[in-house]
């Protein structure tokens, strides 16, 4: 029998074996032969690289919140709250992607 690992196996231990909290010291032996065997993945994004997309995402903040600012000026306070959303969601894009590449992931897929 060939045993063939792909990045979901430690993925489906987890599933299969619940919290890792209340692991017996077999299947967290069993855990880390499994991740020598088939490690993570990594990120598909670097540490570097996602302070550059929360960088992004900030300008990105800042120019809505301007716009919102503009709108509500000159008496369009509907528009204003939509522009005003958007930069508060840049915003919290911004703070994930800051924690790094998982975190984000997380907060784009509302995990």
């Amino acid at each position: 029998m060939t045993l063939t690992l792909d990045t979901s196996t430690l993925d489906r231990f987890r599933d299969r074996h619940g919290d890792p909290s209340k692991w017996c010291a077999a299947e967290i032996d069993s855990y880390a032969a499994l991740g020598q065997m088939a490690p993570p993945v990594p990120p598909p994004y670097s540490h570097a690289e996602m302070q550059i997309i929360a960088a992004d995402h900030a300008r990105s903040a800042a120019q809505q919140q301007s716009v919102a600012d503009r709108l509500t000026a000159e008496g369009h306070t509907t528009a204003a709250g939509i522009w005003r959303r958007g930069a508060q969601e840049a915003r919290e894009y911004a703070d994930a992607a800051r924690w790094g590449y998982p975190h984000y992931e997380a907060v784009l897929n509302g995990w």
